[in-house]
């Protein structure tokens, strides 16, 4: 049974990939990043949804929006930051909200799925570069403040070690920082039971249940103190991780 789990969700990844994906990023290629978004975006819910439902068999049992009509746009707008907990958070989030991410280099060379990461706005990074870091920065910047097109990423860095969020005094802050410096608001989101999906062998466990929200946007300008803003914001992502275990359950790792 195991094994036909594992057949079927390679079929159905695969078509996902080359039938939906694919040909939905190479139609907007040509197109700026803003309109190339806007055309890309539905292809990737669409992704996403089967992608969980039907190659992992998960269950999405929360699935919450809460920013104002104003950052409920495609593109999205602001930072939009996130616990890490697996690969899976991407097509978790993909179903609620479409920001392109900050993502490791190496997801570059994931057949199709790295390119068409690529041309959907992601910004590829290679973590043990300084350089890298910096001009990634550099280019978030400039995509949050002059093209007002939002950016999602993982303060966590690499995926925690345990299902938990992690702490505050653990998270990068870089980007947060900048955020308040410029004024542009945060929407914390809160992932839950993603890394439950695929066991430590990378073998799917179906049935698994998971969650997303996505909370109302943090305005810099109700905070005095930088320090005060950033843990708001990472405060609400633990804070919804921790309702929707007590809605969900414990997540089974196994």
């Amino acid at each position: 049974m195991q094994i036909l789990i594992q057949i079927k969700a390679i079929f159905v990844g695969f078509f996902a990939l080359v039938f939906v994906l694919l040909p939905g990023c190479l139609i907007a290629f040509p197109f700026p990043l803003e309109r190339r978004l806007k055309m890309v975006s539905p292809v990737w819910k669409y992704f996403g949804l089967i992608i969980l439902r039907y190659a992992c068999h998960a269950k999405i049992r929360i699935s919450e929006d809460h920013r104002s009509e104003a950052f409920n746009v495609i593109p999205a707008k602001g930072l939009l930051i996130a616990n890490h907990q697996s690969y899976m958070d991407i097509p978790l989030q993909a179903t609620k909200h479409q920001a392109p991410p900050i993502m490791k280099k190496e997801v570059l060379n994931i057949p199709i799925l790295g390119w068409m990461a690529w041309i959907s706005g992601a910004l590829p990074v290679s973590r043990s570069k300084t350089a890298s870091r910096r001009q990634v920065f550099e280019k978030a910047k400039k995509r949050i403040t002059k093209q007002g097109i939002g950016l999602q990423v993982y303060p966590e860095g690499t995926r925690s070690k345990t299902a938990h969020p992690k702490a505050y005094s653990e998270i990068k802050r870089t980007l947060l920082i900048f955020a308040y410096n410029e004024k542009i608001p945060v929407i914390p989101v809160s992932i839950y039971g993603t890394r439950g999906i695929l066991n430590s062998k990378g073998m799917i466990n179906p049935g698994r249940s998971v969650g997303i929200i996505v909370h109302k946007e943090i305005d810099p300008k109700d905070f005095s103190a930088v320090d005060a803003f950033t843990e708001a914001c990472w405060n609400q992502v633990i804070q919804g991780y921790d309702q929707m275990q007590a809605q969900l359950g414990p997540l089974n790792e196994n």
